[in-house]
């Protein structure tokens, strides 16, 4: 009340009261009490004063609102609690000044001044979306924001007689909201639709502001990209980029493994092309029978399992089922989705096209195959058409009328082998899998198994969910011995986690086994023997699947990119220890370590021992013998180096090592055993003895050999020429045939079962002939040639960017897109291939190409083609440029509108939202007054009714 007064005396004194002029001190009041919360963030007090001062008619309510939404354009008045407690402030003001009155307007009465409160509250309402927000900070201040914005807009204000050019800030700013904050409430997004219709700045564009309309006027707004035009009718380039995408990175994100977001990839492709349905599933289905041919014939040796054939015969019809559901929320009806899934499928079966003899030829290549990996006369292998078509009438995507034209095979009895057993036994394929998968099993056994599975598409969805459900239930329970002989057999199967892969979260899988791993207690069990062997098996499936799926090359633990958390449940595992697995330590911390590594190297490296007790393995976490094996095992390969351990007794450690008690610290010990020989110049002919034991062991753990056998034969590489005790190089080439390498100058590191393109010119960048530095420019290369022959491409983006920066992959991207055109590529295609670089979602340390390349790349090209001494040289490249920007903002926006279709929730997985990476390439556009070549960029874009529809800033900012 005293500050009330003194603020009444000091306006009155000395001014006569017709002189007065109160809103303008109403505003400063205002001000002087808002300025405070910079520096006291949601204080109580200030708001009393606030609240004294709107109750005593000192400030009216509406200019409060004017000045607290001007205001909060700066961000000193950005901290959550702030913003919470003004918005509540005004909402609530109402009852301060007359709880019995019904709430008044909190607009100002002058049109424009009100209009502008508006436009501030829904820039404020913009802000609030901002991707770089924390996820609390925007969950703290959505809701009362999101309410202020509504109190301000709903009964809708009329506006007739405001400023056109307010109304056209503000309509463009709405538009702004309605395309980007997918999230946004429902009873907002009306309001805001109904405000900007009443404006009726713009009849017939309506289109534009409504959240889901009929799916041709959505596409039209918001699918297109019209300054190239429609692109190719026949081309795969888009949908074999895509398909390779979900296959290299299955396990990732955003892979097969993921169904929301593979789902939201295939939507996103679709709305970023300018193909009908029908089309578009003719070129999905032309793409694949395509890469799986190319796939087939380009691999010379005989595989159990192709992972094309199980990704397209046994994962895509599952995704076409969500690819369904998620369209029919965008207006699409059922009928119209199957009828166009199903006469192109019909066209290439039942056709006489190219693609029509392709699948021909590829299913007389596959029925080769399959012959050659059958067991018994019975498993053969299913034809992919038939099967594909079973997978699609199963899902209800086709009729069995037309099933039966396709395959009059299909008269209703099921295809797979696997799935009659299951019926004759009286049980379903799930159950009866699971009865199938059991410890009982041993290992020739359970080849026999995977064999049937692997020949048989039509299974892989229900092995891949048996496995997952058996993980989840051996965790939940603490069922070690259960668990142990899961991680067991995908450790030592690669191809059957490769397929699990597919369909289910690998992360998931692990997740759960780590969390086991952390919490098993052996001090209370009757065989800790036992359990230490299933808690080994558990760990180095943890360290197999990370470093599978996390990186394509195996140089070192540090290099398998395991992460330091991984979130399991509504907790975080610390991951951190696998990544020094091969650390070797001077002096061990005080606590448990030091006592653990005397009590280990005396069991295992001690004349006197008489081996390892229960009670020692009972004393000792799992987690602290894997961080401490590479210390106790190099400190006994030194003693005895230096004669002063009997080799006897070094090799009886060791062979301990080699069983299933121990055999799964041997990833960290066989690093930390290499990087000793480099060390020593290869003069100690302990150290390769050791090594020759343990990695020609038949007793060698298969995943050690796949973590660790690329850096031995590295290693083996760099020994000829050096004095040895034995044939260095013939260790080498038996290392080599025990992995299964072709070894040709040097070894490639992408030989595993990872899917490489489906042709005989290896995209990958670890090619053996090449430089490091010049490896992804020939990746770049063979996609760009691969297109131009008319043949599916495929990039491994993430590997090019393990071997080189990423400023200078996009530099050398660019220049190669450029030389290609040059010989005479179609720019359409290099245009698809350059939205898949940049507008594709990868691994989350895979660094966010889209933002680098408009905020870093397009600014530097623009300083170079304003040379006036290129001339005209440079109009093509101006063209495909523009390209470029257009169709993958236009991928970026319509990749976020369909990961929340699928998955509810408003992510940005390029780094940052299409809005604000195409705000700051308008404003750069506006700043270049003297740039002619950044004029003409701007002008092409904004010649573009679509991309400006979808982009509002194009208009308002340039």
């Amino acid at each position: 009340c005293q500050w009330v007064s003194l603020c009444q005396m000091f306006l009155w004194r000395g001014k006569a009261p017709h002189t007065l002029v109160l809103a303008g001190s109403e505003a400063e009041i205002s001000s002087s009490v808002l300025m405070l919360f910079e520096h006291y963030p949601g204080d109580a007090v200030l708001q009393a004063y606030l609240k004294e001062a709107i109750q005593s008619r000192l400030v009216s309510l509406p200019t409060f609102t004017a000045t607290f939404l001007l205001a909060a354009r700066s961000r000193a008045l950005r901290e959550p609690a702030t913003l919470s407690l003004l918005c509540k402030t005004i909402r609530e003001a109402h009852l301060w000044l007359d709880p019995t009155a019904a709430p008044a307007t909190v607009l100002p009465e002058d049109p424009d001044l009100a209009l502008g409160t508006v436009r501030d509250a829904l820039e404020l309402l913009g802000t609030t979306y901002d991707p770089l927000l924390p996820p609390q900070h925007f969950q703290r201040i959505v809701a009362p924001v999101g309410n202020l914005v509504l109190s301000l807009t709903s009964p809708t204000p009329n506006f007739a007689n405001a400023s056109g050019t307010l109304a056209l800030g503000c309509i463009e700013c709405i538009k702004n909201i309605l395309l980007h904050a997918f999230a946004l409430d429902q009873n907002i997004r009306q309001a805001l639709e109904n405000l900007a219709l009443s404006l009726s700045l713009f009849p017939g564009d309506s289109s534009a502001l409504t959240s889901r309309g009929p799916a041709s006027s959505t596409r039209s707004s918001l699918g297109q990209v019209d300054i190239l035009g429609q692109g190719l009718e026949d081309d795969i380039t888009t949908c074999s980029l895509l398909l390779f995408h979900l296959i290299i990175d299955r396990a990732k994100p955003y892979g097969s493994g993921h169904e929301a977001h593979a789902t939201a990839l295939l939507i996103a492709t679709f709305r970023t092309t300018a193909w009908s349905l029908q089309r578009f599933f003719i070129q999905l289905f032309q793409s694949a029978v395509t890469c799986l041919s190319m796939d087939l014939s380009r691999e010379t040796k005989k595989r159990p399992l192709s992972l094309w054939n199980a990704f397209i015969a046994g994962r895509l019809p599952r995704l076409l089922v969500l690819f369904e559901r998620a369209l029919g929320m965008d207006g699409i009806p059922p009928t119209e989705y199957r009828t166009a899934l199903r006469e192109a499928w019909g066209t290439l079966c039942l056709g006489d096209s190219l693609s029509s003899s392709s699948l021909a030829h590829y299913e007389n290549m596959w029925s080769l195959v399959g012959a050659s990996h059958s067991l018994e006369n019975t498993d053969k292998a299913v034809s992919f058409t038939r099967a594909f078509t079973y997978q699609l009438l199963s899902s209800n995507l086709l009729d069995q009328t037309f099933a039966v034209r396709i395959d009059p095979g299909l008269t209703g009895e099921n295809p797979s082998r696997l799935q009659a057993e299951a019926r004759e036994a009286g049980t379903d394929l799930g159950h009866y899998l699971n009865q199938r998968f059991s410890s009982d099993l041993n290992a020739t056994d359970v080849q026999v198994l995977l064999q049937r599975v692997y020949l048989d598409p039509i299974s892989h969805a229900t092995f891949a969910e048996t496995v997952r459900k058996r993980v989840d239930a051996a965790s939940s329970s603490f069922d070690i011995e259960a668990l142990g002989h899961v991680s067991r057999v995908l450790s030592a199967n690669e191809t059957a986690l490769d397929l699990v892969s597919l369909h289910v979260e690998v992360s998931a899988l692990v997740s759960s086994a780590l969390a086991v791993a952390e919490d098993y207690n052996c001090e209370a069990v009757g065989d800790p023997q036992s359990a230490f062997g299933n808690l080994g098996d558990i760990i180095l499936f943890v360290q197999l699947a990370t470093a599978r799926f996390k990186s394509g090359i195996h140089t070192g633990l540090k290099n398998f990119q395991i992460p330091e958390r991984l979130k399991y449940q509504d907790r975080l595992l610390d991951m951190s220890y696998l990544r020094r697995t091969d650390a070797i330590f001077v002096s061990l911390a005080p606590g448990e370590d030091p006592r653990a590594f005397k009590t280990w190297s005396k069991a295992l490296f001690d004349k006197n021992s008489e081996g390892i007790e229960d009670e020692v393995l009972r004393s000792t976490r799992p987690k602290t013998l894997l961080a401490i094996a590479a210390t106790v095992f190099i400190s006994a390969v030194r003693l005895a180096a230096e004669r002063k351990l009997d080799p006897d007794v070094l090799n009886n450690g060791v062979s301990f090592f080699l069983g299933p008690l121990l055999g799964w610290t041997l990833p960290g010990i066989v690093l930390a055993l290499v990087r000793e020989i480099r060390s020593t110049r290869f003069q100690s002919p302990q150290h390769l003895n050791v090594l020759r034991t343990v990695m020609l062991s038949p007793k060698l753990p298969r995943p050690v050999l796949t973590l660790c056998g690329p850096s031995v034969v590295r290693l083996l590489w760099e020994g000829p020429g050096v004095s040895q005790p034995f044939d260095v190089a013939a260790l080498r080439l038996e290392v080599a045939k025990a992995m299964g390498v072709t070894l040709a100058g040097s070894v490639s590191l992408s030989h595993s079962k990872t899917p490489r393109s489906p042709e005989s010119v290896d995209p990958n960048v670890n090619s053996s002939s090449l430089h490091w530095v010049d490896q992804p420019r020939r990746a770049v290369q063979n996609a760009l040639t691969l297109i131009q022959s008319g043949k599916p491409p495929s990039l491994n983006v993430a590997a090019c960017l393990v071997e080189t920066p990423v400023t200078e992959f996009l530099h050398t991207f660019w220049l190669e897109l450029n030389m290609f055109i040059k010989r005479g590529m179609i720019p359409d295609a290099a245009k698809r291939l350059a939205t898949f670089v940049l507008a594709t979602p990868r691994a989350p340390r895979t660094p966010p190409l889209l933002p680098i390349f408009l905020h870093n790349i397009l600014p530097s090209l623009i300083d170079k083609f304003d040379n006036p001494n290129l001339g005209q040289a440079v109009v093509g490249d101006i063209e495909l440029l523009i390209a470029i920007i257009s169709s993958s903002l236009m991928a970026a926006l319509q990749l976020e509108r369909a990961l929340y279709t699928t998955s509810g929730e408003q992510v940005y997985p390029l780094g940052s939202s299409s809005s604000s990476m195409a705000r700051k390439v308008a404003l750069d556009l506006r700043h270049r007054k003297g740039s002619s070549k950044g004029k003409l960029i701007a002008q092409r874009l904004t010649s573009s009714q679509t991309f400006v529809t979808s982009f509002p800033m194009f208009k308002t900012e340039i």
